[in-house]
């Protein structure tokens, strides 16, 4: 018996999100043997019992300024303190001046739930912030930031996101909504586990004009519908672009590697855009409407320069792409067959569509060869390829290398910056007689020179993109470091 979709809109004051329901049927598990089935048994365990909101600091903010220097996680817990209490931040910036560790205590959203959204902007400063740590049995709009609307975020990494929750939520951003963005913006060691709908690794929704682009998600994914590694759902004019994710995705249904649902908007033909991304997330499903890249494409979903390489489970709509399709627009998208046998699609809602979807051997994503197909055709773009990156893979050459680690250091204190140069790289050390070597991925030599003065500075306009590793020398000692020609 096909089983029939439901749609149900759920609307709050300026965002809007769709929640998939799917007729139960007998033998469908309820949510908390999903819950008990999937996630870590020991999860709920490691917890503090604190919270930050009763450490926040926020003598450092008044409201006639508009600039502000976060510097501290009691910093950072009195903006989310502020905002709770009302202050929507509209207009007001923040800029992260220092690394910081969240382990301490419970972690309140940025951004607190429909009435007490953020609508700031925050320049992460290519700072880390790390350990992030919410449990909330029930909760919603749950992630470092948790309402966003008409919001920024830049150049911000987030390590650890572990999040026990109800739904609408996310590892980096609970919900993105009404023309919000982020840009360069990562999240690595996720552990999310919640018991409902629209979940995904950096973020639950990218709904109504809001845009994502080079940003990340890697870790482990549990919910139950609309779920995916990188979002939960897109809706009402979003783009994705320049975007991965990697790790695992469990749910019942409506799961897909990269996202779990796309459907149309109450109003004019809007269209929720992917462009230029990548999942690398095993899935599996306990129900239906499974997917490699996408759980469900209901309406609306435009898809262009994409391509997934996870396992899925077989189950009546298991696609090795997309689980189930109404209407969809795709144009130069992939999939491994060695990894997910299948047909591309699982299932259509309506009449079966020709579709721009191609399956591979695993092998055969690996080559150069696929490099130029998801380059549409380029030798070059933004796409590149070396067996020692991304698995053999094809990847981003805007995406960070979200590990950069020196290769080889000795004594010798030695810095770069930026790690994603577009035309000069600056050499930070104390040391006055330096010496370099810049080599690709093949060791290569690319070029190599003196640098000296306060400032240190490398031209690399000229090289191709790609990542590449500089070998400084100073009369102490040599680091090689790596960095992306952007």
């Amino acid at each position: 018996m096909k089983r029939k979709i439901i749609l149900l809109a759920i609307f709050a004051t300026t965002t809007g999100f769709f929640n998939a329901q799917v007729e139960k049927l007998p033998n469908q598990l309820p949510t908390n043997a999903l819950v008990k089935q999937i996630a870590k048994p020991a999860f709920l365990a490691t917890f503090p019992t604190t919270n930050w909101s009763d450490f926040a600091d926020t003598s450092w903010y008044n409201a006639t300024d508009v600039n502000f220097e976060i510097s501290s996680a009691e910093q950072l817990a009195g903006l989310a303190k502020l905002v709770k209490a009302g202050n929507k931040m509209i207009g007001k910036n923040f800029k992260v001046m220092q690394n910081m560790d969240l382990s301490a205590h419970l972690w309140d959203p940025i951004g607190y739930n429909n009435n007490n959204p953020f609508s700031g902007n925050v320049d992460g400063n290519f700072k880390t912030i790390s350990n992030l740590q919410i449990n909330r049995t029930g909760g919603d709009w749950l992630g470092l930031f948790g309402q966003f609307i008409t919001a920024t975020v830049k150049n911000l990494t987030l390590d650890g996101s572990q999040i026990y929750g109800s739904d609408t939520s996310g590892g980096f951003i609970g919900n993105m909504a009404v023309n919000s963005k982020a840009d360069n913006c990562h999240v690595k060691n996720l552990d999310l586990v919640f018991t409902s709908y629209n979940v995904g690794g950096f973020t639950g929704g990218v709904l109504t004009g809001s845009e994502v682009t080079n940003c990340s998600a890697k870790g482990s994914v549990v919910g139950v519908n609309q779920i995916g590694g990188f979002a939960g759902t897109s809706w009402s004019n979003s783009l994705i672009s320049k975007s991965f994710c990697e790790g695992t995705v469990q749910g019942q249904y409506i799961i897909g590697g990269f996202s779990g649902f796309v459907t149309f908007a109450f109003g004019p033909p809007t269209v929720n855009r992917i462009e230029d991304s990548y999942s690398r997330s095993n899935v599996t499903a306990l129900s239906e409407q499974v997917g490699g890249f996408y759980g469900s494409a209901q309406s609306t979903g435009n898809f262009k320069n994409v391509y997934s390489t996870g396992t899925v489970n077989l189950l009546a709509t298991t696609g090795g792409f997309v689980g189930t399709v109404g209407n969809l627009t795709i144009q130069n998208a992939h999939y491994d067959y060695t990894n997910a046998p299948y047909d591309a699609v699982g299932e259509f809602m309506g009449a079966p569509a020709t579709l721009d979807i191609t399956s591979h051997a695993t092998a055969d994503m690996k080559t150069d060869a696929f490099k130029t197909t998801m380059n549409a055709g380029n030798a070059t773009g933004i796409w590149s390829i070396d067996p020692a990156i991304n698995d053999g893979y094809p990847y981003l050459n805007t995406q960070p290398l979200l590990a950069v680690n020196n290769v080889k250091s000795n004594a010798v204190d030695v810095q770069i910056t930026p790690t994603q140069a577009d035309s000069t790289l600056r050499i930070i050390t104390t040391e006055v007689k330096v010496s370099y070597e810049i080599v690709d991925f093949s060791g290569k030599l690319s070029r190599s020179g003196n640098v000296s003065g306060t400032q240190k500075e490398v031209n690399v306009s000229s090289l191709v993109k790609g990542i590449y590793i500089i070998n400084v020398k100073t009369e102490k000692g040599s680091k090689s470091i790596k960095f992306i020609k952007k």
